[in-house]
Protein backbone atom coordinates (compact mmCIF):
# COMPACT_ATOMS: atom_id res chain seq x y z
CA UNK A 1 0.00 0.00 0.00
CA UNK A 2 1.16 3.52 -0.95
CA UNK A 3 0.99 6.15 1.28
CA UNK A 4 1.37 10.31 0.78
CA UNK A 5 1.84 13.56 2.29
CA UNK A 6 -1.18 15.78 2.79
CA UNK A 7 1.02 18.71 1.01
CA UNK A 8 1.67 16.56 -1.77
CA UNK A 9 -1.71 17.26 -3.25
CA UNK A 10 -2.92 19.90 -5.96
CA UNK A 11 -5.54 20.80 -8.04
CA UNK A 12 -4.88 17.89 -10.47
CA UNK A 13 -4.54 14.92 -7.88
CA UNK A 14 -7.81 12.59 -8.02
CA UNK A 15 -8.75 12.88 -4.70
CA UNK A 16 -11.51 10.27 -3.01
CA UNK A 17 -13.07 11.34 0.17
CA UNK A 18 -14.39 8.36 2.05
CA UNK A 19 -15.87 10.13 5.20
CA UNK A 20 -19.30 10.65 5.85
CA UNK A 21 -21.34 13.26 5.02
CA UNK A 22 -21.66 14.92 8.24
CA UNK A 23 -17.73 14.71 8.34
CA UNK A 24 -17.31 16.13 5.20
CA UNK A 25 -19.78 19.53 5.78
CA UNK A 26 -17.93 20.68 9.15
CA UNK A 27 -14.27 20.51 7.40
CA UNK A 28 -13.20 19.33 3.85
CA UNK A 29 -10.35 19.95 1.61
CA UNK A 30 -10.08 23.18 -0.37
CA UNK A 31 -8.94 21.04 -3.58
CA UNK A 32 -10.96 19.32 -5.87
CA UNK A 33 -12.24 16.31 -4.28
CA UNK A 34 -14.87 13.30 -4.58
CA UNK A 35 -17.15 12.13 -1.90
CA UNK A 36 -18.33 9.07 -1.57
CA UNK A 37 -18.68 7.29 1.51
CA UNK A 38 -16.57 4.23 2.23
CA UNK A 39 -19.24 1.52 2.40
CA UNK A 40 -20.41 2.79 -1.23
CA UNK A 41 -16.81 2.97 -3.45
CA UNK A 42 -16.97 0.60 -6.05
CA UNK A 43 -13.09 0.52 -7.44
CA UNK A 44 -14.29 -0.06 -10.74
CA UNK A 45 -16.87 2.11 -11.00
CA UNK A 46 -14.88 4.75 -9.42
CA UNK A 47 -11.73 4.07 -11.87
CA UNK A 48 -14.26 3.88 -15.13
CA UNK A 49 -15.72 7.30 -14.30
CA UNK A 50 -13.06 9.28 -12.52
CA UNK A 51 -9.23 7.54 -14.06
CA UNK A 52 -10.48 5.54 -17.44
CA UNK A 53 -7.05 5.71 -18.88
CA UNK A 54 -5.23 4.73 -15.93
CA UNK A 55 -2.54 7.14 -15.03
CA UNK A 56 -3.36 8.97 -12.41
CA UNK A 57 -2.70 8.24 -8.26
CA UNK A 58 -6.11 8.11 -6.48
CA UNK A 59 -5.58 9.62 -3.47
CA UNK A 60 -7.52 8.25 -1.05
CA UNK A 61 -8.46 10.58 2.34
CA UNK A 62 -10.47 10.25 5.33
CA UNK A 63 -10.47 11.91 9.08
CA UNK A 64 -6.99 10.56 10.04
CA UNK A 65 -5.91 7.53 7.62
CA UNK A 66 -7.48 4.06 8.68
CA UNK A 67 -10.84 4.02 6.88
CA UNK A 68 -8.92 4.92 3.76
CA UNK A 69 -6.45 1.99 4.47
CA UNK A 70 -9.76 -0.17 4.35
CA UNK A 71 -10.59 1.38 0.94
CA UNK A 72 -7.33 1.45 -0.70
CA UNK A 73 -7.40 -2.23 0.07
CA UNK A 74 -11.04 -2.63 -1.60
CA UNK A 75 -8.81 -1.17 -4.77
CA UNK A 76 -5.93 -2.99 -4.34
CA UNK A 77 -7.94 -6.58 -4.15
CA UNK A 78 -9.90 -5.24 -7.37
CA UNK A 79 -6.17 -5.21 -9.35
CA UNK A 80 -5.85 -1.21 -8.58
CA UNK A 81 -2.41 -0.28 -7.53
CA UNK A 82 -2.33 3.53 -8.18
CA UNK A 83 -3.94 4.22 -5.41
CA UNK A 84 -2.34 5.93 -2.00
CA UNK A 85 -3.57 6.82 1.34
CA UNK A 86 -3.67 10.39 2.16
CA UNK A 87 -1.26 9.72 5.63
CA UNK A 88 -3.43 11.15 8.79
CA UNK A 89 -5.99 11.90 6.91
CA UNK A 90 -7.78 15.90 6.91
CA UNK A 91 -6.23 16.17 10.30
CA UNK A 92 -2.57 16.16 9.09
CA UNK A 93 -3.29 17.77 6.06
CA UNK A 94 -4.84 20.94 8.31
CA UNK A 95 -1.53 20.26 10.44
CA UNK A 96 0.89 20.66 7.26
CA UNK A 97 -1.23 23.71 5.98
CA UNK A 98 -3.40 22.43 3.30
CA UNK A 99 -6.20 24.57 2.88
CA UNK A 100 -9.28 22.94 4.87
CA UNK A 101 -12.60 24.73 4.60
CA UNK A 102 -14.57 24.46 8.27
CA UNK A 103 -18.45 25.31 8.73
Amino acid sequence: MRFVKPMSLDENSIILDVRSDDEHAKERLALPHILIKADEVNPDEFMAEYNPDGEKMVNILCMSGGLASAVAEKFEEAGYSNVAVVVGGIIEAEYEGVQVLKN
